[in-house]
C-alpha cells in the first residue's frame, strides 16, 4: 500500500474520531454523585426561629430522678428539679472513664439502688458523644456506646470513694468515672435538705418468668393533678411543603376526603385535618431493618438536626425512644412536667430513616399557645395501687409490663377546633405501647398508643 494512501486513511480516521468526541462533548450530561444528601431547606415553619431550635442536651433529658437517701426512696419528675440537678452535675469534671464492665441485672440493680445513690433515668439509650453538651467529659475520645441511666454514688466506703456510673441496662454495660469528693458531698447535703419536697417511692418487685426479677419504684400516695384546656395555633402545611420537598415549586396539591396531599416525582406528604398531622414519605429510601442496627449516635443526631433545619420544635418535645433496627426515633410532647399522649399520635414527632435520607416524618402541625383559667382536678391513685391492679385484676404478664408513669391525655373537641383538653391519668408501657389506665372503670384501656 502506498504511503499517500495510508496517510489519507489515518487522516480520515482522526477526523471521524474528532467529530465523534465533539458530539459526545456537546451532548454529555454528567451524573453527579452528591456526597451531601441533605435537601431539607433551612427555613422556619414558625415565626419564633430561636425558640424552635434545640441543642441535643435540651431534647435529651431524664424522665425521672430517684433519690435513695438514708434508707428511704424519693423521686421527682419536675423539670425544674431535674434541670437543677443536671446543671450541678454539668459543672463536674467527669474523668477516668475507662472500659466498660459487664454486669448481670441483679448487680446493676444493687449498684444503682443501694443507699445514698441518685438515679437519673432516661427514656431510652443516650449516645455518649451526643451528650457532651450536658456532661463535661474530660476525655477527648468517648466510648462508642450509650447509656440509659446515670448513677451517682454519694458516699465513700472502705474500697472506693464517690463515683458516677453510666449504665446501659439492656446491655448490662457499666462505665465508671471518678469525681471530686467535695462536690459529691455538697450534693448529698443539698439533697437531704430538699428531700421533703419530693414524692415518696417504694420498691415493687416484679416477678420474672424466664428473666431476672425487676424492681420498679412506685409512688406510695395518691396525687391530685389539674386538668387543663389549651388554645392551639395551627401551622400552615404549606410551610412544611416548602421545607421538606426538594423543589416546592414542582409540588402538586390534591384534595383528600379529610385533608390534602402534596406530591412530586419522588415524595408524598399527606395532611390530615381531623388529627392535624402531616405524614411525609420518601418511598425511595428503604427503612427495612438491616442485619446490623444503625449507629445510635448517627440516627439520633440526624433526627435532631433534621427538625432543627426547619425550626420544627414547635413545643416542648423531648427524646422518648429509639428503635435501632427500624432506625426510628420518637420525640414526645411534655407539659407541666409530664408526657402528653394521644391515641392518634398527635403529641409526638416520629422519624424513620433510610440509608441516606429521611424515609418517613410524621408529626402534628399545631403548637400549644396558652391555657385557659378553667381547671378540673383529678385524684390519681398511688402507683403501687395501679401496679397491683394491673397484675392482680388484669392479669398482665409482668415480663411484658415495662413501666408505669403519670401523663396527660390530649383530646380535641371537633366543635371547638382551636382548643384541646389535657386530662391527667396513669399510663403503662406494655409490649412496647403506652396504654392509658382507665380510672373510672378501673380497667386498662387496651388501645395502644404509638
Amino acid at each position: 500500500m502506498k504511503y499517500e494512501t495510508v496517510k489519507s486513511i489515518v487522516l480520515a480516521t482522526l477526523v471521524a474520531l474528532s467529530a465523534f468526541l465533539t458530539w459526545n462533548l456537546w451532548t454529555y450530561k454528567p451524573k453527579y454523585e452528591l456526597n451531601d444528601t441533605k435537601y431539607v431547606h433551612e427555613m422556619s415553619v414558625v415565626d419564633n426561629r430561636e425558640a424552635s431550635q434545640r441543642e441535643a442536651s435540651q431534647i435529651i433529658k431524664p424522665l425521672q430522678v430517684l433519690f435513695h437517701i438514708d434508707e428511704k426512696h424519693f423521686g421527682t419528675v419536675r423539670e425544674e428539679d431535674i434541670s437543677e440537678l443536671l446543671t450541678e452535675v454539668g459543672k463536674w469534671n467527669i474523668y477516668d472513664l475507662g472500659s466498660a464492665r459487664i454486669l448481670d441485672y441483679d448487680k446493676i440493680q444493687e449498684l444503682a439502688q443501694s443507699n445514698n445513690r441518685i438515679e437519673l433515668i432516661y427514656p431510652d439509650s443516650v449516645p455518649f458523644d451526643l451528650y457532651k453538651g450536658a456532661i463535661h467529659f474530660e476525655a477527648d475520645v468517648l466510648p462508642n456506646a450509650s447509656f440509659d441511666r446515670i448513677v451517682i454514688k454519694l458516699d465513700s466506703d472502705e474500697k472506693d470513694g464517690p463515683a458516677v456510673y453510666f449504665i446501659s441496662t439492656n446491655e448490662g454495660r457499666v462505665y465508671k468515672s471518678n469525681v471530686n469528693p467535695d462536690l459529691v458531698a455538697a450534693l448529698l447535703d443539698e439533697t437531704r435538705k430538699k428531700k421533703s419536697k419530693y414524692d415518696e417511692y417504694k420498691p415493687f418487685e416484679m416477678p420474672g418468668e424466664g428473666s431476672p426479677d425487676r424492681i420498679i419504684f412506685l409512688t406510695t400516695k395518691e396525687k391530685a393533678l389539674d386538668g387543663f384546656i389549651y388554645r392551639i395555633e395551627y401551622i400552615n402545611p404549606e410551610k412544611f411543603k416548602d421545607a421538606l420537598f426538594r423543589d416546592p415549586k414542582k409540588v402538586r396539591k390534591d384534595p383528600l376526603p379529610d385533608g390534602e396531599q402534596y406530591t412530586d416525582d419522588r415524595s408524598v406528604m399527606n395532611v390530615d385535618f381531623s388529627t392535624n398531622m402531616i405524614d411525609y414519605i420518601n418511598p425511595g429510601q428503604n427503612s427495612i431493618s438491616e442485619e446490623n442496627p444503625s449507629n445510635q449516635d448517627d440516627v439520633l443526631k440526624r433526627s435532631i438536626d433534621f427538625v432543627n433545619e426547619h425550626r420544627g420544635w414547635t413545643d416542648n418535645y423531648r427524646y422518648f425512644g429509639m428503635a435501632e433496627y427500624e432506625k426510628k426515633t420518637t420525640f414526645q410532647l411534655f407539659l407541666n412536667n409530664y408526657p402528653v399522649f394521644n391515641e392518634q399520635g398527635m403529641t409526638n414527632i416520629r422519624q424513620y430513616w433510610g440509608s441516606e435520607e429521611i424515609f418517613e416524618y410524621k408529626r402534628p402541625f399545631f403548637s400549644i399557645q396558652f391555657k385557659l383559667p378553667e381547671q378540673t382536678r383529678t385524684v390519681l391513685p398511688s402507683g403501687e395501687d395501679v401496679m397491683n391492679f394491673l397484675l392482680d385484676d388484669l392479669k398482665l404478664n409482668p415480663d411484658v409490663l415495662e413501666s408505669i408513669l403519670i401523663g396527660y391525655r390530649l383530646s380535641k373537641d371537633s366543635s371547638s377546633p382551636e382548643y384541646v383538653s389535657l386530662e391527667p391519668s396513669w399510663y403503662y408501657l406494655y409490649g412496647g405501647s403506652w396504654i392509658r389506665f382507665d380510672l373510672e372503670e378501673m380497667r386498662g384501656d387496651m388501645s395502644g398508643l404509638e
